[in-house]
């Protein structure tokens, strides 16, 4: 009997993270030099950013809190933005400069290894080959988007209360791992806890302006979030503030592309496309019902993500 009640809780919870993500909207996406990588849109609005220890009913408690993590205050993030989906993988990295800085080699994995003076390059060759302007998120924007933007259900971690699900840190990982093979979050969002920790553009300040008169050295760094796979599953936590001097990477620090929402067409040739395909099917087979029209769509991306992650191997086995 207890089997069979685990089973039905994992089955329940499985069909509950298809259906969020089913209601996604799709990101968006963009290639460069034949690397495809994707931005989730994170529409705007206010959260509580930190995280106390001293109230348990109060806003945001976590006995795992840290000093630099506090006061726990409201920020109104004022216009949507995209994030990507994923960190910047080597295989990305590659593309847009040409070489490959990683200490653990492997084309799906993160990017590291990096400076924060490194990723400005990077975002410069990048912009001039899409045309786009890509930038670092700020510290507000990584926590607001890793908490699930509107769609937050308040986990500790990225997308869940188990950091298990979507984190890799010392307990589970030795190295860093291929990008996406978590659980996403709310957002649909992979490895904002955990894999490797991922450069800001802030420089890194006490919530608590009082304190800031003496940051010293720290003053000159700059933040660094979301834990990694050589850290602690405490450093995972989605309040979890790291600093470090942006002429500095190691192996296990990366990050994601920001963008925003004033440079994405809503319409793109690749949306345009599915909107037409999915026009074309409806007139063929309208009495689809909304099940069958959803089993068909999640069939239809299964098998466009099986082709891609063939080509991915394909493209890897000639590195």
């Amino acid at each position: 009997m207890k089997r069979f009640v685990i089973l039905a809780a994992a089955i329940m919870f499985s069909s509950l993270l298809f259906a969020q993500q089913d209601t996604l909207p799709a990101p968006t996406s963009y290639n460069v030099n034949g690397v495809t990588f994707r931005m989730v849109k994170v529409e705007k609005g206010d959260f509580w950013m930190g995280a106390q220890h001293l109230d348990t009913a109060d806003f945001n408690y976590d006995r795992l809190s840290q000093s630099d993590e506090m006061p726990v205050h409201n920020v109104v993030i004022k216009e949507d933005y995209y994030i990507g989906q994923t960190e910047v993988t080597q295989k990305l990295w590659k593309a847009v400069m040409g070489s490959n800085p990683s200490k653990k080699r492997c084309s799906k994995r993160p990017v590291e290894n990096v400076s924060y003076y490194d990723i400005q390059e990077f975002l410069k060759i990048l912009d001039s080959l899409t045309g786009m302007n890509f930038r670092l998120p700020t510290e507000a924007e990584w926590e607001y988007a890793a908490r699930g933007g509107k769609n937050s259900r308040n986990y500790i971690f990225s997308g869940s209360k188990e950091a298990e699900r979507v984190a890799w840190f010392t307990e589970n990982a030795r190295k860093t791992k291929k990008v996406g093979k978590r659980s996403p979050n709310e957002l649909g969002i992979y490895d904002m806890s955990g894999n490797v920790w991922e450069w800001c553009d802030s420089p890194y300040r006490f919530y608590d302006a009082k304190r800031n008169a003496n940051l010293g050295r720290d003053g000159q760094m700059y933040c660094i979030r979301g834990g990694a796979w050589q850290l602690p599953k405490t450093a995972c936590r989605v309040t979890w503030r790291g600093k470090r001097m942006p002429d500095s990477g190691n192996s296990f620090g990366g990050f994601r592309l920001c963008l925003d929402s004033k440079y994405v067409k809503e319409e793109t040739p690749e949306l345009e496309m599915i909107k037409a395909a999915d026009e074309t099917q409806e007139a063929v087979e309208p009495k689809m019902s909304k099940k069958e029209k959803r089993e068909t769509k999640r069939a239809a991306r299964k098998a466009a993500k099986e082709a891609e992650e063939a080509q991915e191997n394909t493209d890897e086995g000639k590195e």
